[in-house]
């Protein structure tokens, strides 16, 4: 439904506002086809094609972690550690691991982002189970609660009912679920430091809400959807309604049956899937007017930066987002993801190998090479990991260049799960069950 502009953190973790937070509706899983971990990396191998870089990597600190039972957050100087077992928050300082504060959140389940130095957690996640007509059951997981923390003091800032959707500016988007989690009872906007009300109106029964999807561009309008198709386009400023009109109804019938709503750079794509077909219709997002439609098998449409790219199973293609004329298409793809300038591919020989390519003609512009891709808060491809073979057992780190495609190796740290960076630090957890902090120089 969106992507949230909070600090997202990639394929990495559970960090991002709403990352577990999947319409109702839906009942397939969610087509993010950006890029595909398929590869656990200590199956990868160091190529040698990135030159060295003599500076190498510095280990800082570590403590115990695990990825089911635990989640963290950058924010700011500090990393916080949530053990959602015990509900026990603990904020470290990021480069030497001293421990600053540790307080309760109870009822806690993830760490949903931090910006201007507030911490987002969801908490009261309910799941609920539902059988739908010639389907099997399925179960439905969502946030009835949002908790905001003082990310310097550990003190607790609010707790209001309905999880966030995004953050813009320094105010946060809530939505209020009913009992079970299928319709919107409110949507609010509240000030993010202090979760004072800028303005707050009813949910109107909808089973999806949006907001912009683009990196880097700020959301300003929601799109709210009924289980009967009718829409309405709210100004995120107000929440007045800009818009509103009815969309080819997107109800259901069977389990393999699904549909989205997403935005991008400003247009509406609805989804629909039905017996196997699926059809793609764009919008104008401020008059809800049709540009344009296209039907295929399966599949569905994401964002790529400046076009709009549609898999169907067994490749992705790159659309005039005006038109929906195909500019491009490419086969024996495991996922594409839009970066500065470009965009990302991942090929389907084991989702490791990566080339950037230009968007608006899908032309290769370099190869990266094998590896697993590595992001900043911002979205930003900044590293690749890999295992290495000599010496065995560890991960190789190499600095990336989108723009040029130039790799250079870092160094190795302890073979890792996943990755993420923020300025000169790495933070990884380790196939041993630590979260590592490493001084990239």
């Amino acid at each position: 439904m969106t992507v949230i502009d909070l600090g997202r953190v990639g394929p990495a973790g559970d960090n991002s506002v709403g990352a577990s937070r999947p319409g109702p509706l839906r009942r397939s899983p969610r087509r993010r086809w950006l890029v595909t971990v398929v590869a656990v990396c200590c199956g990868l191998a160091v190529t040698g094609s990135a030159r060295p870089d003599p500076r190498g990597l510095t280990p800082l600190w570590d403590v115990p972690f695990t990825l089911d039972a635990n989640s963290y957050q950058l924010a700011g100087d500090g990393i916080v550690v949530l053990d959602r077992p015990t509900g026990r928050l603990t904020a470290h300082d990021a480069r030497t691991g001293a421990v600053r504060w540790s307080a309760q959140a109870d009822d806690a389940d993830g760490l949903a982002g931090v910006r201007d130095g507030v911490l987002l957690i969801r908490t009261g996640v309910t799941v609920t189970n539902k059988v739908v007509p010639e389907g099997s059951p399925f179960a439905r997981e969502f946030t009835r609660n949002t908790t905001a923390v003082d990310a310097a003091t550990g003190r607790t800032l609010w707790r209001q009912p309905g999880e966030t959707v995004t953050v813009v500016d320094d105010h946060a988007l809530l939505l209020e679920w009913d009992e079970n989690g299928e319709r919107a009872r409110r949507i609010r906007l509240v000030r993010l430091r202090d979760g004072g009300t800028i303005w707050s109106r009813d949910g109107g029964g909808a089973v999806s809400l949006a907001t912009d999807m683009t990196s880097g561009v700020r959301a300003e309008r929601v799109l709210a959807v009924t289980v009967r198709g009718r829409a309405e386009v709210i100004a995120m400023t107000d929440g007045s309604v800009v818009t509103s009109g009815t969309l080819p109804r997107p109800g259901v019938a069977r389990s393999e049956d699904s549909w989205s709503v997403t935005l991008h750079g400003g247009q509406l794509y609805q989804d629909r899937t039905v017996r196997g077909r699926t059809t793609i219709t764009a919008y104008e997002i401020d008059t809800l007017r049709q540009l344009w439609s296209l039907e295929q098998p399966a599949g569905g449409s994401f964002g790529c930066g400046p076009v709009v790219c549609v898999s169907d199973g067994e490749s992705i293609s790159g659309h005039d987002r005006a038109t929906g004329a195909r500019l491009w298409r490419l086969s024996a793809v495991a996922g594409v993801y839009p970066l500065t300038g470009g965009l990302l591919l991942t090929d389907q020989e084991n989702g490791a190998r990566h080339t950037v390519l230009e968007a608006t003609t899908g032309s290769p512009l370099g190869e990266l090479g094998r590896g697993l891709p590595v992001w900043d808060s911002r979205g930003h491809l900044t590293y690749l990991i890999a295992g290495t073979r000599q010496p065995p057992g560890r991960t190789s780190v190499s600095s990336v260049d989108p723009a040029s495609a130039e790799v250079v190796l870092r160094g190795t740290v302890a073979s890792a799960q996943s990755c993420r960076t923020e300025g000169d630090l790495l933070t990884c957890v380790t196939e041993d069950n630590r979260l590592a902090v490493t001084d990239l120089g």
